[in-house]
């Protein structure tokens, strides 16, 4: 099945529709992402003050409202860890779909690239029968080209600035998944040091 220039130009606009759509969602994706980084940045500092308020006691004796908030805010580090990875799945079935869409839209300009743009322009001219008809074709084919390549520059810009986002996001992941892996173990190191103390406080 043959692409005219008519059908990879409504294709284009498609595409460049699209990945507007995507632009928009990855945004969202990085907001969500900002928005996990900063709770990151909240619990670190409370284990970084709850390390030094461990180094502070007396005796080595813990309370009990210590312990019993170490726990909570190890359950909250495990649900940020819940949404981390729910990003993450977020941002690869967003690559995913761009890829899809970016894979039609060049295997369609690659087609309409192999049909020839001279031949087909040859074809038209001998259907004219006046220099006017053939004029008015060239000049024609010519603002379809120039509209098509508009499209087409669009739809590269566009995917550039997808990539650049997903990498943003997928950076800023990996950054928050290295620090929940070390908030946890702290979190639960501290836990498991207060827990003996605290038995022993108890008798």
């Amino acid at each position: 099945m043959s692409v005219t220039v008519q059908q990879i130009l409504s294709d284009a606009k498609r595409l460049a529709s699209k990945l507007k759509e995507h632009d928009t969602a990855a945004d969202s994706l990085l907001s969500q992402a900002q928005f996990v980084y900063k709770k990151i940045d909240a619990m670190k500092q409370y284990t970084d003050d709850l390390s030094e308020l461990n180094d502070m006691e007396e005796g080595g004796l813990p309370h009990e409202e210590l312990v019993n908030s170490i726990r909570t805010e190890s359950r909250q580090l495990q649900e940020i860890v819940r949404e981390n990875r729910i990003l993450k799945a977020m941002v690869a079935e967003h690559q995913t779909a761009l890829e899809m869409i970016m894979s039609k839209y060049r295997s369609q300009v690659s087609q309409l690239v192999a049909q020839s743009s001279a031949n087909q322009l040859v074809n038209n001219n001998i259907a004219a029968k006046t220099i006017e008809e053939k004029n008015a074709l060239i000049v024609q084919q010519e603002e379809r080209i120039k509209e098509m390549m508009a499209v087409m520059s669009l739809a590269a810009r566009l995917e550039a600035e997808e990539a650049s986002k997903k990498e943003e996001i997928i950076g800023r992941l990996q950054v928050e998944n290295q620090t929940l892996r070390k908030l946890l173990k702290i979190s639960s190191d501290l836990s498991v040091e207060k827990e003996p103390d605290q038995i022993l406080a108890s008798t």
